[in-house]
Order: C-alpha cells, then structure tokens, then sequence
C-alpha cells in the first residue's frame, strides 16, 4: 500500500464494528478510516479510532442503499467493511454492484449466509450439519420430534443472534413459540428444527481470496451476557471466549465455505457446535466479522489488518496459524474493557 488508502467501517460504534476499528487502530495501518453510525453516541464511542464518522440511516431504512453508495463515492473509499445483518441484507440483492473490494462475500455466497435454509440446503448431503427438518406448524413440529428425538433445537431460518432460538421438548411448546414470534413480528418466516448439540460452541473465521484460503483461527464461546434471562440461554453477544485449537475445525468449515459459495472471496464466519460424540456440526456461516475480532487480534491473527492487506495487495501479507495464542481468554463486561488472560504465561492484560 504505496499510497494512503480510504476504508470505511459500518455501524462502526457497534459491538463488533468497534472491536473492527480498534483492530485496524493496533494494526496501525498508513490508511484513513472513515467510519458510518446510526445514532450520535455510536459516534462518540467510534470516533477516537476514525478519522471522520458518518451519520447514515439503519440497515433496514428504505435510504440505506442509496446512502452507503454515496457516501463511497464521495470519499473515494477502496475498501468496505460491513458489520451488520440488517446492513447485509439491504445489499445483497445488489451486492456485485459495489466497484470497491467489500468484507462481504460476493451475492451468491452471501444468500448463504443470510439464510440457514439456503446453507442447509447447499451442505446437504456432506454430514457437516446437524440433523434437520423445516418447520412451518405444529404437524412439522410433531415430525421432527420423531426424528430428531426430544429435545431437539428450534430457531428462525434467518437472523442474527440466535433469533427465535429455543430448546423444545414437546411439540406444544415449539408452536407456542412460532406463534409468538409470528404475531410479534407479523410475519410468516420459515423455522428449522436441530438436533441437539449440547457440546462446545464454537467459531472459525477466515479470510479467502478468489477461492484461496488466506488465513483462519477458531475460538470457543464460553459465557453469554444476559443468559439467564433467554430462553435458550444464548443471547448472541459474548461475554467470556478463548481461542481454541483450529487444526479439526479447520477442514470441516472450510468445506463448509466451499460448498456455500463456489469461489469465496471475502470474510466467512463459520459457526459450529458440536454433537455428543464431539463432532462438530456447522450451524451458520456469516459473511462478517463474528465472535470477538479483538481476541483473534490479541491472539495473533487481526482479521481487520489482514484482510485490508489481503485486499488491497500488500506483499506482506502473511499469517502463520502456528503462531496463534490458544488459550487465550477474553472476558467483556458492560462497564470496562475487555480484558485478556494467557494462561501459558499466567499474565493478564
């Protein structure tokens, strides 16, 4: 990178758009950040690491679309970073449309992502996801439970954070629920039914480029904020990981990418959880940074710096999955900042 490059990070005071800016701000790349918000304590919370934030309407507002092509054209960005489903889905139908590298991957591979039906349908086949059956009412509930046995785990077909996550040991709960969910967001949305995986829940992100896998990490969720208050006991937003061994991760998710998207491109978030036997089963993929990027960025592997290089065709781009810190805790709370213990070197930082 000869000369300054302008990126551009969305949603950028948000959980994961903040760990993106403040991994960029370690990496101390020579590039302007430029950074898009929704509200002003989102820019307050992200302007200390931009060089100019953004006040843009929300992912799900009609003008979202227009906003985010303007806003790239007058500053004359090269690269996007994209942190939210809803931002996502206002693009995908236009996605091969943007003249500018995205963290996103490319229309195709990007349905995948924001759909676990499409994603289910495309592994089908391969053994790489838990056992599953489409559900719409209480007849399919009352299939799946001879299927899959009780208890078995029900969720919406699309949405982030465990949307509508829940684990139904009979079919009167399962309807209940859709219920619930379909007259709160007056819809008539599509729910899976899983298996149910009661063992580590796990995280493999990777950067990929025309095909080629660039580099990857896995890290395991071990603590959610809130979850005592969920149902399901997932709320989506992490409170306690670590980075945890890839090398049995590693095959099954990129296979997992391959399978979604014939050509990857861009940034994949593999989610996994695994069986009773300990094997891992690919639950979503999403085309974003997910999990923590500030503990793979304190781990040795900053997603954010990496794929900046790998984009915009920095020769030194180099990644060395052995030189990982496995182990390495993170540990978020509401009122302080994240906090990192490496129990290989009883330190903490």
């Amino acid at each position: 990178m000869a000369e300054q490059k302008t990126v551009l990070v969305t949603a950028c005071g948000s959980s994961i758009g903040l760990e993106v800016l403040r991994s960029l701000h370690e990496a101390a790349l020579p590039i302007r950040v430029i950074g898009t918000e929704v509200s002003w304590w989102g820019k307050q919370v992200a302007q200390p690491y931009c060089d100019q934030v953004l006040l843009l309407p929300r992912g799900d507002h009609p003008g979202y679309y227009d906003a985010i092509q303007k806003s790239i054209s007058q500053y004359r960005v090269d690269l996007v970073f994209v942190n939210t489903e809803p931002e996502l889905n206002a693009i995908v139908d236009r996605r091969d449309d943007f003249e500018v590298a995205m963290s996103c991957p490319p229309a195709n591979g990007l349905q995948a992502c924001l759909s676990k039906q499409i994603l289910h349908d495309r592994l089908a086949g391969h053994n790489l996801t838990a056992s599953t059956v489409v559900v719409r009412d209480r007849t399919d509930l009352e299939q799946a439970m001879d299927v899959l046995g009780s208890p078995f785990w029900l969720r919406c077909a699309e949405g982030p954070r465990g949307r509508g996550s829940i684990v139904v040991e009979h079919p009167d709960d399962g309807a209940f629920w859709m219920d619930y969910w379909r007259r709160r967001e007056a819809g008539e949305d599509v729910w899976l039914a899983h298996e149910y995986l009661p063992g580590r829940n796990l995280n493999w992100t990777s950067i990929w480029l025309h095909g080629q896998l660039m580099a990857a990490a896995c890290g395991e969720r071990l603590k959610y904020f809130l979850s005592q208050v969920s149902v399901s006991g997932v709320t989506g937003n992490v409170s306690h990981c670590k980075l945890a061994d890839s090398s049995e991760i590693t095959p099954i998710a990129s296979q997992a990418v391959r399978l979604a998207d014939q050509r990857p491109h861009g940034i994949y978030a593999v989610d996994l959880r695994e069986n009773q036997r300990g094997e891992a089963k690919v639950t979503e993929i999403n085309g974003r940074q997910a999990f923590r990027p500030l503990l793979y960025t304190r781990a040795g592997a900053n997603f954010s710096e990496l794929f900046v290089k790998a984009m915009l065709g920095d020769e030194d781009f180099v990644f060395d999955a052995t030189q990982l810190k496995v182990g390495l805790e993170m540990v978020r709370g509401m009122d302080f900042e994240p906090m990192f213990r490496d129990l290989d070197s009883q330190g903490a930082s």
